[in-house]
């Protein structure tokens, strides 16, 4: 029961704060995309620690059990619109590899100096002492 109710609130929360970024982006008529607005809020909120993680723990563990179910429409749309995909297949592609390559390269250089911050922190701690 507890698990069913822990679940029940981890939806309301995820799908409240998505629901009030769709009202904000709505009436405040700004270009941005409603869910990516709603994960930074959802970050900013566990950072802050105003939701605990506890509280959206199994509904996230949920969503990431069965998240191929979500992406189904997608590859139906992508059967459907075939077309046009095998029409523009070359600039599809070279922007997929050209994006996978970029982002690759900008998580190894934050990771690099992520680590670096955290070796001198360490050693400026350990100085102090």
């Amino acid at each position: 029961m507890k698990r069913i109710l822990n679940f029940t609130i981890g939806f309301l929360i995820i799908f409240g704060i998505l629901f009030f970024c769709k009202f904000l982006i709505n009436f405040t008529k700004i270009p941005f995309p409603a869910p990516i607005l709603g994960i930074i809020v959802l970050f900013v909120l566990l950072s802050l620690k105003i939701i605990k993680e506890e509280w959206i723990n199994d509904f996230c563990k949920f969503i990431l059990k069965y998240m191929i179910l979500f992406f189904m429409p997608a590859f139906v749309g992508v059967i459907e619109y075939f077309d046009i995909i095998s029409k523009n297949l070359y600039p599809i592609l070279a922007t997929i590899f050209i994006t996978t390559i970029l982002i690759m390269i900008i998580t190894a250089l934050f990771t690099e100096n992520v680590v670096k911050y955290k070796r001198l922190y360490n050693l400026r701690k350990r100085a102090q002492k």
